[in-house]
């Protein structure tokens, strides 16, 4: 059970660092995992390709698709956040 928990804590790695839309907060951290996180929401952000949760959750807000690749390209592409 301790290895179980070890492992889901291990999954999940706070990313420092300018990330798209994401909220530098010490309470709700930004998180990125390749691997299953509780509480995550899997997809592309930033460039990272996996899963994702706290910073704020821009995700869950209108943003543009350039957030989602981490790149310039598509900056003039809105669309509604995801939940």
């Amino acid at each position: 059970m301790i290895g179980a928990v070890a492992l889901l804590l291990t999954a999940c790695v706070a990313v420092p660092g300018p990330v798209p839309g994401i909220v530098i907060d010490p309470a709700d951290p930004y998180y990125y995992s390749p691997e299953y996180c509780v509480g995550c929401w899997y997809g592309q952000w930033g460039g990272r390709i996996g899963y994702h949760r706290g910073g704020g959750r821009p995700w869950e807000r209108p943003h543009s698709e350039a957030d989602h690749h981490g790149e310039n390209r598509g900056r003039d592409i809105m669309h509604e956040g995801h939940r």
